[in-house]
């Protein structure tokens, strides 16, 4: 994130103008910025540096197409290193993050510069699976895996989802469905 200091000067040089002849607290300063800035939020860039490094950092986001997505989002972790002439990443990690956590990750690396490279190493793809197994109602992550019972739990969640739309089941909304074939009639 990166603050327009020329946009947060020429407000404090307002501040001052308009309380000439009178000494303001801390509290009266900062309430009057915090409430331009609030007023004014193009004077912060979210995806500004403020301090420009050697290294710089991407996510590619994956598709994953298995029931791990139905918790998880999983995606690549570029580094760029600025004295590196080929215009291409030069290291790349990986990461499965819980939805809940995942816009604020990408938000933060992508935000991040640094001088020094850096490294993190949390938990485990593994570890992920596990909990998410046991989110669905699965025993272990073998059972989330099997072909059957990942039909059998889109199945389900179809059938929610035609009940929510007023049918009785999926069946019964893809037979009264626009996109259902035609009946042939005698």
């Amino acid at each position: 994130m990166k603050i327009n200091r020329k946009d947060l000067l020429w407000f404090l040089q307002n501040i001052r103008r308009r309380a000439e002849g009178q000494e303001l607290t801390d509290e009266q300063l900062v309430d009057e910025l915090a409430m331009w800035m609030e007023r004014n939020p193009g004077c912060v860039d979210v995806h500004g540096v403020s301090d420009p490094g050697r290294y710089s950092y991407s996510t590619v986001g994956y598709g994953v197409f298995s029931l791990l997505g139905e918790k998880y989002r999983m995606g690549r972790i570029e580094v760029f290193d600025s004295e590196d002439e080929s215009g291409y990443q030069v290291e790349e990690g990986t990461y499965t993050m819980p939805f809940i956590a995942a816009n604020q990750f990408e938000d933060f690396i992508e935000s991040l510069n640094t001088d020094l490279p850096i490294n993190i190493n949390i938990g485990s793809h593994q570890w992920c699976e596990k909990e998410c197994a046991k989110s669905l109602g699965f025993e272990t992550v073998e059972e989330m895996r099997d072909p059957e019972n990942v039909k059998s739990f889109q199945r389900k969640k179809n059938d929610i989802y035609a009940k929510e739309q007023g049918y009785k089941d999926w069946d019964d909304l893809m037979a009264n469905s626009k996109f259902a074939p035609k009946k042939k009639e005698d």
